[in-house]
C-alpha cells in the first residue's frame, strides 16, 4: 500500500514511517513531504492510497490540502495526524471528508497500521 507521510517535522515523518515499516502485517511503500506544496505534487506523481496528514504546516496547510485532495482525487484515503487537540480543527476536516482524525499524543496506544487499513 502506497502511503504519504505529510509532516513538517521530519523526527515525526522517520517515526511514523520507521513504526509503519516494522509492521508485519501489511506492507508500505512510504514517501514523504514537508509541506503541503510538496504533498499535493506527490499524489500528482506517486498516487498514494492513503495520505497521512498534519494540520499546521508552512505554505500550505493540511486543511487546505486535505479539501483539495478530495475534490482532485477522491480515492485516495485522508488520515489526519495532529497535534491540535481542537475541536474546530476537527469539524474543518470532517467538513472536508477526511476518512480518519487522530491526535499526535494517541499515536503511542494506536495502532496506525490497522488505522490505515481499516479506511
Amino acid at each position: 500500500m502506497r502511503v504519504l507521510i505529510v509532516d513538517d517535522d521530519p523526527l515525526f515523518r522517520l517515526g511514523v514511517a520507521a513504526a509503519l515499516a516494522g509492521d508485519d502485517q501489511l506492507e508500505f511503500i512510504l514517501s514523504e513531504a514537508g509541506d503541503g506544496e510538496a504533498a499535493l505534487a506527490l499524489i500528482a506523481s506517486e498516487d498514494p492510497a492513503v495520505v497521512l496528514l498534519d494540520l499546521n504546516m508552512p505554505r500550505l496547510d493540511g486543511h487546505a490540502v486535505a479539501r483539495l485532495v478530495k475534490e482532485r482525487w477522491p480515492q485516495v484515503r485522508v488520515i489526519v495526524l495532529t497535534g491540535s487537540d481542537s475541536a474546530e480543527d476537527r469539524r474543518r476536516a470532517e467538513q472536508v471528508g477526511v476518512d480518519a482524525f487522530l491526535e499526535k499524543r494517541q499515536l503511542a496506544e494506536t495502532q496506525l497500521s490497522a488505522v490505515i487499513a481499516s479506511v
